[in-house]
Protein backbone atom coordinates (compact mmCIF):
# COMPACT_ATOMS: atom_id res chain seq x y z
CA UNK A 1 0.00 0.00 0.00
CA UNK A 2 2.57 2.57 0.50
CA UNK A 3 4.36 1.92 -2.52
CA UNK A 4 1.56 2.13 -4.56
CA UNK A 5 0.49 5.45 -2.63
CA UNK A 6 4.30 6.62 -3.89
CA UNK A 7 3.62 5.95 -7.06
CA UNK A 8 0.42 7.61 -7.05
CA UNK A 9 1.54 10.59 -5.66
CA UNK A 10 4.67 10.63 -8.41
CA UNK A 11 1.76 10.36 -11.56
CA UNK A 12 0.17 12.84 -9.62
CA UNK A 13 2.80 15.47 -9.20
CA UNK A 14 3.59 14.90 -13.40
CA UNK A 15 0.23 15.55 -14.24
CA UNK A 16 0.43 18.71 -12.23
CA UNK A 17 3.43 19.34 -13.95
CA UNK A 18 2.20 18.70 -17.49
CA UNK A 19 -0.71 20.34 -16.83
CA UNK A 20 1.61 23.92 -15.64
CA UNK A 21 3.20 23.74 -19.01
CA UNK A 22 0.46 22.92 -20.80
CA UNK A 23 -1.34 25.92 -19.25
CA UNK A 24 2.07 27.96 -19.30
CA UNK A 25 2.29 27.42 -23.21
CA UNK A 26 -1.26 28.35 -23.92
CA UNK A 27 -1.10 31.59 -22.20
CA UNK A 28 2.51 32.37 -24.37
CA UNK A 29 0.24 31.87 -27.47
CA UNK A 30 -2.63 33.81 -26.54
CA UNK A 31 -0.67 36.65 -24.80
CA UNK A 32 1.90 37.40 -27.94
CA UNK A 33 -1.03 36.02 -31.00
CA UNK A 34 1.75 38.09 -33.79
CA UNK A 35 1.10 36.58 -37.78
CA UNK A 36 -1.04 33.93 -38.73
CA UNK A 37 -4.12 32.51 -37.81
CA UNK A 38 -4.58 31.55 -33.74
CA UNK A 39 -5.26 27.91 -33.87
CA UNK A 40 -1.79 27.23 -35.99
CA UNK A 41 0.08 28.85 -33.25
CA UNK A 42 -1.85 27.11 -30.70
CA UNK A 43 -0.86 23.74 -32.70
CA UNK A 44 2.68 24.86 -32.57
CA UNK A 45 3.39 25.98 -29.10
CA UNK A 46 1.46 22.49 -28.46
CA UNK A 47 4.32 20.27 -30.22
CA UNK A 48 6.10 19.32 -26.78
CA UNK A 49 3.84 17.45 -25.82
CA UNK A 50 2.00 14.27 -26.96
CA UNK A 51 -0.33 14.07 -29.75
CA UNK A 52 -3.56 12.93 -27.00
CA UNK A 53 -2.38 16.17 -25.55
CA UNK A 54 -2.38 18.08 -28.81
CA UNK A 55 -5.97 16.33 -29.44
CA UNK A 56 -7.77 17.37 -26.40
CA UNK A 57 -6.53 20.97 -26.70
CA UNK A 58 -7.27 21.15 -30.13
CA UNK A 59 -10.69 19.82 -30.15
CA UNK A 60 -11.49 22.95 -27.89
CA UNK A 61 -9.86 25.07 -30.64
CA UNK A 62 -12.06 27.18 -33.06
CA UNK A 63 -10.62 25.30 -35.68
CA UNK A 64 -9.37 21.68 -34.52
CA UNK A 65 -7.87 20.66 -37.49
CA UNK A 66 -5.92 24.12 -38.14
CA UNK A 67 -4.42 23.46 -34.17
CA UNK A 68 -3.24 19.97 -35.53
CA UNK A 69 -2.10 21.34 -38.93
CA UNK A 70 0.42 23.49 -36.55
CA UNK A 71 1.03 21.02 -34.10
CA UNK A 72 2.84 18.53 -36.91
CA UNK A 73 4.16 21.62 -38.91
CA UNK A 74 6.53 22.38 -36.04
CA UNK A 75 6.94 18.17 -35.00
CA UNK A 76 8.05 17.69 -38.46
CA UNK A 77 10.78 20.29 -39.14
CA UNK A 78 13.74 19.57 -40.98
CA UNK A 79 14.88 17.65 -43.88
CA UNK A 80 12.45 14.27 -45.02
CA UNK A 81 14.38 11.51 -44.52
CA UNK A 82 13.92 7.77 -44.02
CA UNK A 83 10.31 6.66 -44.57
CA UNK A 84 8.00 9.73 -44.19
CA UNK A 85 4.66 8.38 -44.22
CA UNK A 86 6.00 6.73 -40.88
CA UNK A 87 5.22 9.92 -38.63
CA UNK A 88 1.65 9.46 -39.84
CA UNK A 89 1.45 5.59 -39.96
CA UNK A 90 -1.74 4.37 -37.58
CA UNK A 91 -3.40 8.17 -37.09
CA UNK A 92 -6.87 8.07 -36.90
CA UNK A 93 -9.63 11.28 -37.70
CA UNK A 94 -8.45 14.68 -37.75
CA UNK A 95 -5.05 13.88 -36.64
CA UNK A 96 -4.38 11.27 -39.89
CA UNK A 97 -5.85 14.44 -41.69
CA UNK A 98 -3.11 17.01 -40.43
CA UNK A 99 -0.38 14.97 -40.68
CA UNK A 100 -0.87 13.86 -44.26
CA UNK A 101 -1.50 17.37 -45.24
CA UNK A 102 1.97 18.18 -44.00
CA UNK A 103 3.70 15.24 -45.27
CA UNK A 104 2.62 16.21 -48.47
CA UNK A 105 3.75 20.10 -48.57
CA UNK A 106 7.23 18.72 -46.91
CA UNK A 107 7.59 16.40 -49.60
CA UNK A 108 7.70 18.92 -51.94
CA UNK A 109 9.62 21.10 -50.05
CA UNK A 110 12.07 18.65 -49.55
CA UNK A 111 12.59 17.69 -53.04
CA UNK A 112 10.94 13.90 -52.93
CA UNK A 113 10.65 12.66 -56.63
CA UNK A 114 7.41 11.34 -56.38
CA UNK A 115 5.55 12.59 -53.53
CA UNK A 116 2.35 11.50 -54.94
CA UNK A 117 3.39 7.76 -54.71
CA UNK A 118 4.28 8.14 -51.01
CA UNK A 119 0.73 9.63 -50.50
CA UNK A 120 -0.38 6.38 -51.12
CA UNK A 121 0.71 5.27 -48.06
CA UNK A 122 -0.43 7.64 -45.88
CA UNK A 123 -3.43 7.17 -43.62
CA UNK A 124 -5.41 10.27 -45.67
CA UNK A 125 -4.03 9.84 -49.29
CA UNK A 126 -6.39 12.59 -50.92
CA UNK A 127 -5.34 15.01 -48.25
CA UNK A 128 -1.80 14.42 -48.98
CA UNK A 129 -2.33 15.15 -52.94
CA UNK A 130 -4.12 18.12 -52.52
CA UNK A 131 -1.17 19.59 -50.09
CA UNK A 132 1.12 18.51 -52.78
CA UNK A 133 -0.76 20.21 -55.27
CA UNK A 134 -0.26 23.19 -53.17
CA UNK A 135 3.40 23.04 -52.16
CA UNK A 136 4.17 22.30 -56.02
CA UNK A 137 2.04 25.59 -57.09
CA UNK A 138 4.40 27.49 -55.09
CA UNK A 139 7.37 26.29 -56.25
CA UNK A 140 6.46 26.36 -60.07
CA UNK A 141 2.95 27.81 -60.65
CA UNK A 142 0.25 25.80 -62.73
CA UNK A 143 2.04 25.36 -65.83
CA UNK A 144 5.34 27.36 -65.98
CA UNK A 145 8.86 25.65 -64.04
CA UNK A 146 9.12 22.93 -66.05
CA UNK A 147 8.92 19.76 -63.99
CA UNK A 148 8.53 21.62 -60.83
CA UNK A 149 5.43 22.96 -62.08
CA UNK A 150 1.79 21.99 -60.50
CA UNK A 151 1.17 20.76 -64.06
CA UNK A 152 3.77 18.05 -64.17
CA UNK A 153 3.99 17.05 -60.57
CA UNK A 154 0.23 16.16 -60.43
CA UNK A 155 0.22 14.52 -63.58
CA UNK A 156 1.97 11.65 -61.37
CA UNK A 157 -1.16 10.46 -59.85
CA UNK A 158 -4.62 9.57 -61.10
CA UNK A 159 -8.27 9.34 -60.54
CA UNK A 160 -8.96 10.93 -57.47
CA UNK A 161 -5.13 11.80 -56.60
CA UNK A 162 -4.89 13.51 -59.86
CA UNK A 163 -7.93 15.51 -59.31
CA UNK A 164 -6.57 16.42 -55.66
CA UNK A 165 -3.63 17.69 -56.37
CA UNK A 166 -5.20 19.71 -59.11
CA UNK A 167 -7.25 20.80 -56.71
CA UNK A 168 -4.82 21.73 -54.19
CA UNK A 169 -2.61 23.38 -56.47
CA UNK A 170 -6.18 25.85 -57.43
CA UNK A 171 -6.32 26.11 -53.71
CA UNK A 172 -3.19 27.36 -52.62
CA UNK A 173 -3.84 29.92 -55.83
CA UNK A 174 -6.80 31.72 -54.81
CA UNK A 175 -5.62 31.87 -51.09
CA UNK A 176 -2.67 33.50 -52.11
CA UNK A 177 -3.37 35.47 -55.11
CA UNK A 178 -7.04 36.38 -54.95
CA UNK A 179 -9.60 37.30 -57.72
CA UNK A 180 -6.58 37.86 -60.60
CA UNK A 181 -6.00 33.92 -60.69
CA UNK A 182 -9.59 32.97 -60.03
CA UNK A 183 -10.39 31.82 -63.40
CA UNK A 184 -7.14 30.39 -64.18
CA UNK A 185 -7.35 28.16 -61.10
CA UNK A 186 -10.84 26.94 -61.87
CA UNK A 187 -9.98 26.40 -64.87
CA UNK A 188 -6.43 24.00 -63.69
CA UNK A 189 -9.11 21.79 -61.72
CA UNK A 190 -12.53 21.98 -63.68
CA UNK A 191 -11.64 19.01 -66.22
CA UNK A 192 -10.87 16.55 -63.28
CA UNK A 193 -13.94 16.74 -60.71
CA UNK A 194 -15.79 19.61 -61.64
CA UNK A 195 -17.58 19.30 -57.92
CA UNK A 196 -14.12 18.88 -56.11
CA UNK A 197 -13.12 21.76 -57.99
CA UNK A 198 -16.31 23.95 -57.09
CA UNK A 199 -15.94 22.95 -53.30
CA UNK A 200 -11.51 23.71 -53.17
CA UNK A 201 -12.00 27.18 -55.19
CA UNK A 202 -15.38 28.24 -52.95
CA UNK A 203 -12.93 27.00 -49.68
CA UNK A 204 -10.11 29.00 -50.90
CA UNK A 205 -12.26 32.01 -51.77
CA UNK A 206 -13.73 32.23 -48.29
CA UNK A 207 -10.23 32.10 -46.83
CA UNK A 208 -8.96 34.60 -49.39
CA UNK A 209 -12.08 36.79 -47.97
CA UNK A 210 -12.50 35.83 -44.20
CA UNK A 211 -14.94 38.30 -42.90
CA UNK A 212 -15.38 39.60 -45.63
CA UNK A 213 -18.10 37.70 -48.28
CA UNK A 214 -19.33 40.88 -50.41
CA UNK A 215 -15.93 40.47 -52.13
CA UNK A 216 -16.16 36.73 -52.20
CA UNK A 217 -19.33 37.26 -53.64
CA UNK A 218 -18.18 39.83 -55.80
CA UNK A 219 -15.19 37.34 -57.44
CA UNK A 220 -17.99 34.94 -57.92
CA UNK A 221 -18.78 36.36 -61.34
CA UNK A 222 -15.31 35.97 -62.75
CA UNK A 223 -15.71 31.51 -62.85
CA UNK A 224 -17.48 29.63 -65.45
CA UNK A 225 -21.50 30.29 -65.50
CA UNK A 226 -22.05 26.49 -63.70
CA UNK A 227 -19.11 28.20 -60.94
CA UNK A 228 -20.69 31.53 -60.95
CA UNK A 229 -24.01 30.25 -60.03
CA UNK A 230 -22.66 28.03 -57.56
CA UNK A 231 -20.38 30.56 -56.40
CA UNK A 232 -23.31 32.78 -55.78
CA UNK A 233 -25.80 30.79 -53.87
CA UNK A 234 -22.58 29.26 -51.62
CA UNK A 235 -21.65 32.97 -50.45
CA UNK A 236 -25.28 34.39 -50.25
CA UNK A 237 -26.73 31.66 -47.83
CA UNK A 238 -23.51 32.75 -45.56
Amino acid sequence: MHVARRVLLVLGFLVLALAVLLTGFILSVASHPGPGLPEWKLGRALAPFPLPVAELVCGRAGGPLLCLRGYYRERLKGPVVGNPARPCQGLTGLAARACSEVTGLRLVEGGVSRPLAVCESLPDPLACARYVGRGAFVRGGFEKGGEGSAAQVCAQGKGEVLANCRVGAAMEAVERVGKPILRAAEAFCLPYNQDLCWWGVLSALAARYRNRPQEALDACSLLSPLGAGRCALAFKAR
